[in-house]
C-alpha cells in the first residue's frame, strides 16, 4: 500500500525533478515495498521504519515544491 501511494506521489512530478532524484526515489520505493510485504510480522519496527520513509519523502516533495516555485518564478 504504502509502495503504491509513493509511486503514483513520484510518477506526478515533473521529468526534471525524477531526473535528479531518481535515485532517493528507487531507494525509498525498495523500502517501502519491504515495508509493505514485512509490516505485519513485526508491527513496531515497521511503523518506525514507516516514519523514516515518510520524513524522507517530505524532503523529495519539498524539492520538488522548490523546483515548481522557481520554475513559476522563472516563467513569470
Amino acid at each position: 500500500m504504502l509502495y503504491t501511494e509513493l509511486k503514483e506521489l513520484f510518477n506526478a512530478m515533473p521529468q526534471m525533478v525524477k531526473d535528479k532524484l531518481q535515485p532517493v526515489m528507487d531507494d525509498l520505493l525498495e523500502r517501502a515495498q519491504e515495508h509493505d510485504q514485512h509490516a505485519s510480522s513485526d508491527p513496531d519496527y515497521y511503523e518506525e521504519e514507516r516514519e523514516l520513509i515518510m520524513k524522507e519523502v517530505h524532503k523529495v516533495k519539498y524539492l520538488n515544491d522548490q523546483w515548481q516555485l522557481m520554475n513559476a518564478q522563472k516563467n513569470n
